[in-house]
């Protein structure tokens, strides 16, 4: 049982004395402080200035240590003075305190970068959304003099006091400064795969050889044969002209049986079969803080397009569900129906039929898929694609779904989890649920090829038809004078020379 606190702003200048079991004087070096001791029995040292209000809860508290002031969270168990002194009481969920640790490395030298003061971590099924920001005390700039853009950097992660597992590789792509501090955006080592544009020509090759050629050419990532598993290793010709990178691996992953790709976070190049497997974790009451899913219970996706074939063979399908539509626009209130579309590509696709039952497909299997959001602690060993069971009462939610996407923020300890119900389908919506940087969909479409819209019409057609009759008494010598007679009374002419007599129209019914 811990219990954490926070101090009122007013008070955030606060130092703290640590005795060298705790865990915080090993990670920032910190010497036990000969303060004056606070009332009770303890030998730990003082807060000077206790604050006036404490807030009972998982929260942060701001120390001051020099040279800098950095954030850190302090659990205190209940035989240390501290909690006696201010009276605090563990709070629920107990597991809320499992402590997180992270650090930075520079691989290349294997040396830590001890001034890491915050770090935020963002892991998803989608690869080109990985992506972190760290922050590190670096007051004369030394540090962003050494690690300049596309530098290589580490973050490793211990949980609940395990050892040290390599969490999340990449680089830096983007840096800024704030006073004392420097902060990196990293982008995962997938990124490199998008870095390159393709102009090649193979001849008989088989895709495993492109896949080796493509990779040891134009990146900078380790080729492991280990690492790369092709289903259907079939000989290809083909030409690429100024294509992406990351979308000709896509076209030889169809091409073979749509194998999922990327870089590790040891910057080695993998390609193998889409895998799954069990979450070390299950989110059920008292493993969560929040959940929130989708109060139509539903992923709804009532449009779906796919641009198919290659090679000047092109064409585009588009499936409508209307009634779906017509359904969105009652509930929202919407001035007109409701369109929720998905733009695939699906360059192995051969002709219109093929793509219009691939359409079909997508369209049945996406209405019926559940996502929401579940807010945690910890859960540094979980990963995309695992399978975990999920039990939120309040929301109506009991199943089984996989793991969509993953943030860490270590300032504040919460762990945000993105899901999918696991069902036929499932792999699309977890790769929309990923704030990926780019998507690769629709990136290799052909944008004039001729679309053809199919629309589900399961609703029946009813037309309203509104029939008025009207009567206008018309003067007799009006015709009487007429064209026949010199145009005096011809109301073709306006009214002939006497100008019109008609009487205004009357609606009769």
């Amino acid at each position: 049982m811990t219990a954490s606190f926070e101090f009122s702003e007013s008070f955030a200048r606060v130092r703290v004395g640590f005795t060298p079991d705790l865990p915080l004087a090993e990670f920032y070096g910190l010497v036990p402080s000969l303060l004056p001791e606070p009332p009770g029995n303890t030998d730990i040292g003082e807060i000077v200035e206790p604050p006036a209000a404490v807030q009972v809860g998982r929260s942060t508290v701001s120390f001051l240590f020099d040279p800098t002031a950095a954030s850190a969270e302090v659990g205190f168990t209940p035989d240390l003075p501290l909690v006696e002194f201010y009276g605090l009481v563990p709070t629920e969920p107990v597991a809320a305190t499992i402590p997180v640790v992270w650090r930075l490395f520079n691989p290349r030298t294997g040396e830590q970068i001890a001034e890491l003061l915050d770090c935020w971590v963002q892991d998803a099924f989608s690869r080109f959304a990985r992506t972190a920001e760290v922050t590190v005390y670096d007051p004369d700039s030394a540090i962003e003099r050494a690690y300049p853009l596309d530098t290589p950097v580490e973050l490793w992660v211990s949980e609940d006091g395990g050892p040290f597992e390599l969490r999340f590789g990449g680089f830096v792509s983007k840096t800024s400064n704030d006073a004392d501090t420097t902060t990196w955006k990293l982008l995962a080592h997938d990124f490199w795969l998008r870095r390159r544009t393709v102009f090649k020509t193979y001849s008989e090759r088989p895709i495993s050889q492109i896949l080796e050629d493509l990779v040891t050419t134009l990146t900078p990532l380790t080729w492991d044969p280990a690492l790369v598993a092709v289903t259907y290793d079939k000989t290809l010709t083909q030409t690429w002209k100024g294509d992406p990178l990351d979308v000709v691996l896509a076209e030889l992953s169809v091409a073979s049986d749509g194998e999922e790709f990327g870089a590790d976070d040891q910057m080695r190049f993998f390609f193998r079969p889409r895998r799954s497997s069990r979450s070390p974790r299950d989110f059920v009451e008292g493993e969560y803080l929040d959940a929130e899913f989708e109060d139509d219970a539903q992923a709804e996706v009532n449009k779906v397009t796919i641009y198919w074939g290659q090679s000047g063979a092109t064409g585009a399908v588009s499936v409508q569900d209307r009634a779906s539509q017509l359904r969105l626009q009652q509930q929202f209130g919407a001035p007109r129906p409701v369109v929720v579309e998905v733009v695939k590509t699906y360059p192995e696709l051969a002709s219109e039929a093929e793509a219009r039952q691939k359409a079909a497909a997508i369209l049945a299997d996406r209405q019926v898929i559940r996502t929401g959001t579940v807010t945690t602690w910890g859960g540094v060993r979980i990963r995309p694609g695992d399978v975990c069971a999920v039990r939120a009462p309040d929301q109506q939610v009991d199943g089984t779904y996989q793991i969509a996407q993953i943030e860490y923020d270590w300032d504040s300890g919460e762990t945000v989890v993105k899901l999918a119900e696991n069902s036929e389908g499932v792999v699309d919506v977890l790769a929309q649920l990923s704030d990926e940087v780019s998507r690769i969909d629709a990136r290799a479409a052909d944008g004039d090829a001729p679309l053809l819209e199919i629309v589900d019409l399961t609703e029946e057609i009813v037309v309203d038809v509104e029939l008025a009759v009207y009567t206008r008494l018309v003067p007799g010598d009006m015709f009487v004078l007429g064209t026949a007679r010199g145009g005096l009374g011809d109301p073709v002419a306006g009214g002939g020379w006497i100008g019109d007599q008609r009487r205004d129209a009357v609606q009769v019914r």
